[in-house]
């Protein structure tokens, strides 16, 4: 397991304006020897038509390209950011996967994006976010969208 003074940070990306947010705070609070893990939880697709074997063809296909686009922008992420970022690319329920990455390396902390929802959304939708902070075994940084401003009428 690393030690204190070489931390593994996982964070999730998902490629919305709150997943930029919490990859730049990752990156502001690791130290020189941190190590950040950016992962991305891509939804497997299911064919419209499961019987059709053309349409469970084009699904796989799409869904390769969707991962392979996914890796390629994590990728261009990780190097602007420093040589201690790696980049993981899962199928799956985004907490379930995030989870699962985040014990699997041993992870000190997991760093993710909160989407700004409203209070009904979360209520009856839940949130990844929510999912991860109520399952972890370790601390949960989340990143709070940026606040919205209201114009007066």
């Amino acid at each position: 397991m690393p030690s204190a003074s070489n931390r593994r940070i996982v964070v999730a990306v998902d490629f919305s304006p709150g997943s930029a947010r919490a990859v730049r705070e990752a990156v502001r609070i690791a130290r020189e020897r941190d190590e950040l893990v950016l992962v991305h939880v891509a939804r497997k697709l299911e064919p419209a038509i499961p019987w059709s074997s053309v349409n469970r063809r084009v699904v796989a296909k799409l869904a390769r390209q969707a991962q392979a686009d996914a890796r390629a922008a994590l990728t261009a992420i990780a190097e602007r950011l420093a040589p201690r970022v790696r980049t993981h690319v899962s199928v799956g329920v985004a907490h379930e996967q995030i989870l699962a990455e985040a014990r699997r390396l041993r992870a000190n902390l997991i760093v993710i994006g909160a989407q700004g929802q409203t209070l009904s959304e979360r209520l009856l939708l839940g949130s990844t976010a929510e999912r991860v902070i109520r399952k972890a075994t370790v601390p949960v940084l989340v990143v709070p969208a940026p606040l919205r401003r209201h114009r007066r009428v």
